[in-house]
């Protein structure tokens, strides 16, 4: 006789499970709520605060947070190995204060260096130091094997095909909050 094995729900399935009978009660609650695309924010919203987390269980012994990483990331493939940190705002994520901020404690730990521009004296060029790359390129195979595992039960054409509708969600956010923006031609 075979004996049945329970099935495990993991804390963000329960989570997420949660999330979506709160959803559920909203939407039966006030009528005309739309629950799948609300519940579809809410569990973006879930995963990207959970895949930070779950990313920064690599980096945090090594006294980075996803920021700081991504940070150096971001500097070492710049043209030149070179930016101003306003550059590094959109890739990163960050407001410009929030940027400055990062930028500090990078340098205060040998991991960037901050020289005043010959152009313009009120800003700031950074560049990732030996120490900085080393790090980076230290912690670059468990991340990208985090990374994928996330992934490794979607086949390609779903990842590709969640990227698309995820950059359709993109558009339609830059639509609502700057109604004047046009709808960007299929493909781009």
């Amino acid at each position: 006789m075979q004996t049945e094995h329970p099935v495990t729900v993991g804390p963000l399935q329960q989570r997420a499970n949660e999330l979506e009978a709160a959803v559920h009660r909203s939407a039966a609650f006030f009528h005309g709520l739309p629950a799948a695309e609300l519940l579809t924010l809410r569990l973006m919203v879930l995963l990207g605060r959970e895949i930070s987390a779950l990313l920064e269980q690599i980096l945090k012994p090594r006294g980075l947070n996803e920021t700081d990483y991504r940070t150096l990331m971001m500097l070492i493939t710049q043209p030149d190995g070179v930016a101003h940190p306003s550059d590094l705002c959109a890739d990163v994520a960050q407001s410009p204060a929030n940027m400055t901020r990062v930028a500090d404690g990078l340098f205060e730990r040998g991991l960037i260096t901050r020289v005043p521009s010959e152009e313009d004296r009120r800003r700031t060029i950074l560049r990732v130091t030996p120490a900085g790359e080393a790090l980076v390129r230290a912690l670059l195979p468990e991340t990208t094997l985090r990374i994928k595992a996330i992934f490794s039960e979607m086949p390609q054409p779903a990842i590709q095909a969640l990227l698309q509708q995820l950059r359709a969600v993109v558009v339609r956010i830059d639509q609502c909050a700057h109604p004047g923006l046009a709808t960007p031609p299929a493909g781009g």
